[in-house]
């Protein structure tokens, strides 16, 4: 169900968690048939497959013991594919954590890790202190793999992908430098990411764009495109974007259909895209909205995906309302104009079933449905700047053995398949 569901055991006032925990673990039990199977049973091993690739990877990998039959089945290539679609894609009940990213100081990031109840409210918190390279910025899912990025001194960076349900790490070559620098005191100043699969070549890939700086004169250079194959397990370069842009890193994972977004919001807010399949870079200009009497602005924008779209997201603070525009066929629809009760500082993620996480002024984090117009409070609160909130998804695709990565369709909405 989580990353370390087990450490919430007894954690609560008046063991309201542990009861609520035992409920849903009686629960699971009695919907799963994999208890009807015992090693005497004689079922058709297409049955066998059909039920095993309904359950959590945690359960998955505890089966691989019972017998050679079913740990050959669990390890197969086939199987892991079809576990992909059956449980990861549509399993709606079982996928209710999230992670938290939060700055903590300079140069440093800590993951929590929420266990969400329903109706939404966050009923176990704990900092995942076991997460590899400690105080990486994120970037996920991706079929349960996440993307790890480390800025420590002396500009040392260290990349790597990450299955936290299999406990797998494969730490990155270093990046290559872009070969076209004018100056050996041109550095790199700002650097963003994207990470998903090449459903052509059947490839995990990375997509950084690195902004750099001419120490000289402070004149800022192109963005430079870098391109990581895990097939490969070797970084390209792909060329220069046409000139600098003021990039961010999304607080939240977008990728629709391949593309991956990042957002400018300084000077003028721009979207710049990068197809991961065909390579192709696009700009894409904000819609037309009026920014009311809301004098500090940056960080009022921010991106998202909804119904399978990308979406922009406009706080206006002084009206208390929320904007949500979708991307479809090169023009931007406005879908929803949601009034809020309640002060809310930016938009900071999506999550199942087009809800919309936001954070408030005093860093509270609120769920939204902007179907409903419901908002609920999470009930999780940081002194600290939040970088974003992702989905937590379990899956059994292996980073390490490529002979098991192919037929995956990669659930690019993460947050909208639950």
């Amino acid at each position: 169900m989580a990353l370390s569901l087990h450490r919430y055991i007894g954690f609560g006032r008046n063991g309201d968690l542990n009861s609520i925990l035992k409920q849903r673990i009686k629960k699971e039990r009695e919907r799963s048939p994999v208890i009807a199977i015992k090693i005497g049973d004689v079922l058709p091993e297409n049955v066998i497959v059909e039920i095993l690739s309904w359950l959590p990877v945690k359960a998955l990998l505890q089966f691989k013991s019972v017998c050679k039959s079913w740990y050959a089945i669990i390890s197969g290539r086939d199987f892991i594919s079809k576990h992909l679609t059956n449980y990861y894609n549509h399993k709606n009940d079982h996928n209710d954590c999230l992670l938290v990213h939060y700055y903590v100081s300079h140069g440093e990031c800590q993951l929590y890790e929420l266990l969400i109840d329903d109706p939404p409210r966050v009923i176990g918190a704990e900092t995942f202190y076991e997460m590899p390279m400690y105080g990486s910025n994120i970037c996920g899912p991706c079929n349960g793999i996440y993307y790890l990025y480390h800025f420590g001194s002396y500009h040392d960076e260290s990349h790597a992908l990450w299955n936290p349900a299999i406990s797998e790490l494969k730490v990155l070559p270093p990046i290559m430098t872009k070969p076209n620098l004018s100056s050996n005191r041109t550095f790199a100043e700002n650097e963003v990411y994207g990470f998903g699969y090449d459903t052509v070549t059947q490839d995990y890939k990375v997509v950084v764009l690195k902004g750099y700086c001419h120490e000289e004169n402070e004149a800022s250079a192109p963005w430079g495109v870098l391109i990581y194959s895990l097939m490969k397990d070797s970084w390209r370069y792909w060329g220069d974007l046409t000139q600098y842009y003021d990039l961010e890193q999304s607080e939240c994972y977008i990728v629709v259909n391949g593309c991956f977004y990042w957002l400018q919001r300084l000077s003028s807010a721009l979207i710049i895209s990068f197809n991961v399949v065909t390579d192709a870079i696009q700009e894409i200009q904000v819609p037309v909205y009026d920014s009311g009497d809301d004098v500090d602005s940056y960080y009022k924008n921010n991106l998202a995906v909804y119904d399978d779209s990308l979406a922009f997201l406009v706080i206006h603070e002084h009206e208390k309302r929320l904007d949500i525009w979708t991307w479809n066929g090169g023009l931007w629809t406005k879908k929803f104009a949601i009034g809020t009760t309640i002060g809310i500082r930016r938009p900071i993620g999506h999550w199942k079933k087009n809800k919309l996480i936001l954070e408030s002024p005093e860093y509270g984090i609120f769920l939204c449905d902007p179907n409903t117009q419901e908002i609920w409070d999470l009930a999780f609160q940081m002194g600290c700047w939040c970088y974003g909130v992702f989905v937590y998804r379990e899956s059994l695709v292996s980073i390490e053995d490529r002979n098991k990565w192919g037929h995956h369709e990669e659930a690019e909405t993460d947050a909208n398949h639950f």
